[in-house]
């Protein structure tokens, strides 16, 4: 099913495909501070005729039809503003149309990962002057999390435009069943899972407890650091993988119950389940599993699979030493940028401000793509703030310990990295971990550095 900001495997090959183009596209940028006044644009002002080019990653018909009738509001309040809409376009096309000197005027991208790259290397513009101009105070327009991945060295590179949060589904009558509660900290995650799993008289696995295998279905939502109360990288800009002992404590939490499944019984799981983690075949909804993380636009789809299931949705559990963290997670989203190259920078700021400002459209494109709203007004005036699903999820995006991992010039690359690894544990092809995370963040730190030289 859509959402905005997901981090699927398939997200992640566009992300490595985008890769080649982006390059391209930090040679031949037209740089941060191209031509245009940065201000904003008086709406009770008369404004000469301007048409514009938006560009998104959407691409269904219903998300279409959500961007095309609050651009059609739009024009209708500012006649003067055309605005030509342009969907399926993902950052690697992004790329070669700035290269190419084609850039659109606003692009809305799946994925933050590239905010600090395309902020670092100047093809999109940094949004400060403009948001000052125009009077948005960006500390009281959206919450916290959602200004982590939209930010680069304190320069407002892009602006959020809906939010995923990730939470712990689970089978109510399952735990009830058990006497298990929703765990909290991962120790309890462990013996739930446990307590949990069914066995066939062959010692094979009728019901797993949880999945952690962390290439499975959202699982890499563990694995960024909120859940172990820590991050990508110190204060020097330096890789913690290898310095802080939680993340080796994370990845041993991991292994530990994949082994007790066993390695090859889990494999059979995500073979089986992996094509079916968003239909109406997911293991959750089948039964074939208790719990799962997944991200809010899993209750849309269970809502689709129009299954008699009873779950409940609680915050992801954490690292037993920060227990006090348990109700913040990953937070992430869909990102608007105003390209560097645009050449309408006001007009495109000026449309870009009202799509991730304007409260109906957002609330209307959160119900239309199962996403959460991004705003604190759209919060606030979203019908399915006290859902029982969808409530705990907005609490996790508002949570003020919520976050998403850093972003630097490099993108995605330091997390495919920390992926590769996280896997090469897992499986047992690396059985030495603290030589492995002092490798990753060997492999990290250079990747870094070369990203800036």
């Amino acid at each position: 099913m859509p959402s905005t900001a997901r981090r699927s495997t398939s997200l992640l090959l566009v992300a490595a495909s985008a890769a080649g183009a982006l390059a391209l596209a930090a040679c031949t940028s037209s740089g941060a501070d191209a031509s245009g006044p940065q201000t904003a644009i008086a709406t009770t002002d008369k404004h000469e005729p301007t048409t514009i080019t938006v560009w998104t990653f959407n691409h269904l018909p219903q998300e279409v039809k959500a961007f095309e009738g609050a651009l059609a509001r739009l024009h209708t309040t500012y006649p003067w503003l055309t605005v030509k809409f342009v969907p399926n376009k993902d950052d690697a096309a992004f790329g070669k149309a700035v290269a190419a000197g084609q850039a659109p005027d606003v692009f809305v991208s799946p994925s933050p990962d590239n905010v600090a790259k395309f902020c670092y290397n100047g093809t999109v513009a940094p949004l400060d002057e403009y948001l000052k101009a125009a009077k948005v105070d960006v500390a009281a327009t959206f919450p916290p999390s959602a200004l982590v991945y939209t930010k680069f060295q304190d320069k407002q590179c892009a602006l959020p435009l809906l939010v995923d949060a990730y939470g712990l589904f689970y089978n109510k009558k399952m735990l009830a069943d058990a006497g298990v509660n929703p765990p909290k900290t991962l120790s309890e995650l462990t013996a739930a899972a446990k307590k949990l799993t069914v066995k066939n008289k062959d010692g094979s696995i009728k019901r797993f407890g949880f999945i952690s295998r962390s290439d499975y279905n959202n699982n890499s939502a563990l694995y960024d650091g909120v859940q172990a109360g820590t991050q990508y990288y110190d204060a020097r800009g330096k890789a913690t993988f290898g310095a802080d002992p939680r993340w080796a404590q994370l990845m041993q939490w991991d292994k530990d119950l994949n082994d007790w499944y066993g390695n090859g019984q889990v494999s059979k799981f995500v073979a089986k389940f992996q094509p079916h983690t968003d239909d109406a075949k997911n293991p959750l909804i089948t039964g074939d599993v208790a719990m799962e993380v997944d991200g809010e636009w899993h209750v849309g789809e269970i809502a689709d699979a129009k299954t008699d299931l009873d779950y409940g949705v609680v915050p992801v559990p954490v690292l037993d030493e920060v227990k006090q963290t348990y109700g913040a997670g990953s937070a992430v989203g869909t990102v608007a940028y105003l390209p560097a190259g645009s050449k309408h920078k006001q007009e495109a700021f000026f449309a870009l401000q009202q799509l991730t400002t304007d409260t109906a459209f957002l609330t209307g494109l959160a119900d239309t793509v199962y996403n959460i709203p991004s705003t604190f007004d759209s919060l606030k005036a979203w019908d399915k703030k006290d859902d029982e699903h969808w409530g705990p999820l907005v609490e996790i995006f508002a949570n003020k310990g919520s976050y998403y991992k850093q972003l630097t010039p490099v993108g995605s690359e330091d997390a495919t990295v920390w992926g590769t690894a996280r896997q090469q544990f897992e499986t047992g092809h690396a059985t030495d971990l603290g030589k492995l995370l002092d490798e990753t963040a060997g492999k990290i730190d250079k990747l870094n550095q070369d990203a800036v030289e």
